[in-house]
């Protein structure tokens, strides 16, 4: 089976992915602005999946539910590219690469260490469980045979669970090193990724 693919579909790949950025933008946006925040933490990251083809990004918002509790809410949109599904057809294996889109809302819990030395009190671990929900539609067409396998269809909802280490710059910056889990995202069965990002909070810090 021979795939080409038309070199304008990137273009408008390109337009719609930043319509959507946008969009999502606009979206964190108006929340933030709509509840009562203490100190909004806004974040990025760039990931790298299982599998050696796979790359994606995310953008997120997050805030504490209380000043007495280390419990934070997060929202954010992530992508992922090139995630491999072997696909057989007529009798072959094929392995096929797909992109999807997704949000997430997540619960976290922090736990700084317990110490005095100048490095390690820097230094938070961060535990983050939730789901997400898909935005794109991922399906594989045989042409011959006339018949469609779906791999993800919009409004999917699946698990995740991810943990990181957060190394606080200042009051307002840390980078942060993590692993993304999804133990069964729709039909592309489990998808894993490591992550390195960054985050800044607007807003007084208490208790830094």
């Amino acid at each position: 089976m021979n795939i080409t693919i038309d070199p304008d579909l990137l273009s408008i790949k390109n337009i719609t992915l930043l319509k959507k950025i946008a969009v999502i933008l606009a979206v964190f946006s108006c929340c933030s602005f709509s509840t009562n925040l203490q100190a909004l933490e806004v974040g990025s990251a760039f990931h790298k999946g299982g599998d050696s083809k796979t790359t994606g990004f995310n953008l997120s918002i997050s805030d504490n539910f209380s000043r007495k509790h280390n419990l934070n809410w997060t929202l954010a949109y992530n992508n992922l590219d090139d995630i491999k599904r072997t696909i057989t057809v007529s009798g072959d294996k094929r392995d096929k690469f797909f992109s999807v889109d997704t949000l997430e809302a997540l619960v976290s819990y922090q736990q700084k260490l317990n110490t005095y030395d100048s490095f390690l009190k820097n230094i938070v671990f961060e535990y983050q469980a939730g789901f997400s929900v898909a935005l794109t539609e991922n399906k594989f067409i045989w042409e011959d045979l006339e018949q469609e396998l779906f791999l993800s269809e919009k409004g999917d909802v699946n698990a995740v669970l991810a943990f990181s280490t957060l190394y606080n710059i200042n009051k307002n910056s840390a980078i942060k090193l993590g692993l993304k889990y999804q133990p069964n995202f729709s039909e592309f069965g489990s998808v894993s990724s490591i992550y390195l990002g960054f985050s800044y909070k607007f807003g007084r810090q208490v208790g830094y």
